[in-house]
């Protein structure tokens, strides 16, 4: 048996913006308001952007109290550790170089 390969008819068609997703076409549309210089909005642009970032931060998970600690605590074991390692890299290696420095005299 062979299969049939179905022709795509869509791949020379034209395009036009009724094709395009919802948030496209908003966005293809030229706007009705006049364009702004410096992108304001007039007086309400604060307003309005006190209103989005509420909205926005409606949307945020955000961590239990016991998720905040426990990373806390891991960040924490982790400074002291990094810092720990660090300080004897540098005491290592200020030792190797006092020595080479002796050998040299």
């Amino acid at each position: 048996m062979q299969a049939v390969e179905e022709e795509d008819v869509t791949k020379d068609a034209p395009m036009d913006s009724t094709d395009l997703p919802e948030e496209a076409q908003a966005e293809s549309k030229p706007s009705s308001k006049p364009a702004t210089r410096g992108g304001g909005g007039g007086r309400w642009a604060p307003v309005q952007f006190v209103r989005d970032v509420r909205l926005e931060m409606k949307k945020v998970t955000w961590p239990s109290r016991s998720e905040v600690l426990s990373t806390t605590v891991v960040v924490m074991i982790a400074v002291v550790f990094f810092a720990a390692y660090l300080w004897g890299v540098d005491n290592l290696l200020e030792l190797f170089f006092h020595q080479i420095e002796q050998w040299l005299r």
